[in-house]
């Protein structure tokens, strides 16, 4: 009798339940056994650059992170932080709002980035009522926008989550957004995408009722949605006119923060002002589940001013070893200086990728920031047709053959090295690519 494969993997499409057999999935699927700095091997022992995740902000295996971690297990493996602490805790906290900026006073610590964007969202919404204005119950997100998959962060996201599921919370409304190389129809410029959108905002706000909104969501750059770069003018016009409605904004750096895109806070450096701010994947870099959302000074008064409870949180928020994973990472970001590794690299890669495969006829676009990178592909260079499942399904395969590991969705590659990723990599990284390209031509 043949064993059925007993896992259900996210984000991923599951065979037949009858022919899913453990030889079937990883006869289809790579299965990782190791990991060392930029690099995984498969149980094959093939060597692949892992470029597919934000997540491993300093490399696999980093002896500093694993160290801390390990005298953190071995002085105190758990502790909860529901009406108990630990020092770790204090620590981190102060850590991220001396690296993201002193308008943040307080930080929660939630599992995942789903769950900073659930807690920033319970959080304005608590601040609102602690104020008597209870009917500010509804959220703007940006069409493309993913925020996460948890009951209020799935129903802000706009890329298949909540029609997957039904109905999730009512009055999450959706806004056009500044597409770099898919901009609104009728603009011809990124000043004219930004002005449109804005006006459409504006709009949406004023029928739903501005007394009726809480907070717009935004991510500096779409990342799910294929690093999607907007023009950097509009994220301080939409402030301002968050600011004339009394809205508040919560800026989603799941992906972009901690110096995954050149800089601790891209909000912060777009000028955006964000009243919370989630942070997740480079807050570890992977070595343990954690996310967080810091809060400004404002909303710490609102909320706790005068004594306050959040009812809201898992026992395991703040847990002692993730805390010494975080610190350790980001003192090795900070140390290293890889915000600049960051844009430095970046620049590099694009610069390659330009020069390599600006004549490649699939290759519609080639965009970055920092070290978070795309190609979208398309049949036709100006009608922007996407490319075929079939087309993505074959290049993965020949980047597969050369060592690459990158993550294809909807016709664009995305690729995230590590923050500390060497010139040499990336050179590995132009180089195969472009190959692999040139094989599919």
């Amino acid at each position: 009798m043949q064993t059925s494969y007993p896992v259900i993997h996210p984000f991923t499409w599951m065979p037949p339940s009858g022919s899913l057999t453990p030889e079937a999935w990883y006869g289809q699927y790579t299965c990782l056994e190791r990991g060392e700095g930029s690099w995984v091997y498969d149980t094959h022992g093939n060597a692949y650059l892992y470029t597919t995740t934000a997540v491993p902000a300093v490399g696999l295996g980093h002896w500093q992170v694993i160290r801390a971690m390990k005298e953190q297990m071995e002085k105190l493996s758990f502790a909860s932080t529901c009406a108990q602490t630990h020092n770790l805790v204090q620590a981190l906290a102060e850590k991220l709002i001396s690296l993201c900026s002193r308008r943040y006073s307080k930080v929660f610590f939630a599992n995942d980035g789903s769950g900073a964007v659930e807690t920033a969202m319970r959080m304005v919404r608590q601040h609102f009522i602690t104020r008597g204005e209870s009917r500010r119950e509804m959220f703007i997100s940006l069409d493309g926008s993913y925020h996460g998959t948890t009951y209020g962060s799935g129903s802000v996201t706009h890329l298949g989550i909540r029609e997957m599921f039904g109905k999730g919370l009512e009055g999450c409304l959706c806004a056009p957004t500044p597409n770099l190389y898919r901009p609104p129809a009728g603009t011809d410029s990124p000043e004219s995408a930004a002005a449109f959108c804005l006006k459409e905002l504006e709009r949406i706000i004023t029928e739903a009722g501005p007394e009726n909104i809480a907070a717009v969501l935004v991510e500096p750059i779409q990342a799910v949605n294929g690093i999607v770069l907007m023009p950097e003018s509009f994220f301080k016009q939409l402030r301002a006119l968050t600011r004339q409605y009394g809205i508040l904004v919560i800026a989603d750096e799941v992906t972009t923060g901690l110096g995954r895109a050149g800089y601790w806070s891209l909000s912060e450096h777009y000028g955006l002002e964000p009243d919370v701010l989630a942070v997740s994947k480079g807050l570890t870099g992977g070595y343990f589940p954690m996310g967080a959302a810091l809060i400004s000074d404002a909303l710490d008064s609102s909320l706790f001013g005068e004594g306050g409870i959040l009812l809201h949180g898992s026992t395991q928020c703040g847990h002692p070893v993730g805390c010494a994973a975080a610190l350790a990472v980001l003192d090795i970001i900070e140390q290293e200086r890889l915000p600049d590794n960051a844009l430095l690299r970046g620049k590099d890669l694009i610069n390659g990728f330009r020069e390599s495969l600006d004549d490649h006829p699939c290759v519609g676009d080639i965009r970055g920031q920092g070290l978070m990178l795309a190609l979208e592909f398309v049949k036709d260079k100006q009608t922007k047709e996407p490319v075929d499942y079939e087309w993505g399904k074959k290049l993965t395969k020949l980047l597969h053959g050369e060592g690459i590991l990158g993550n294809y969705f909807n016709g664009i590659l995305l690729m995230y090295p590590p923050l500390n990723v060497s010139e040499e990599e990336c050179d590995f990284l132009i180089h195969g690519v472009s190959r692999a390209l040139r094989r599919m031509r």
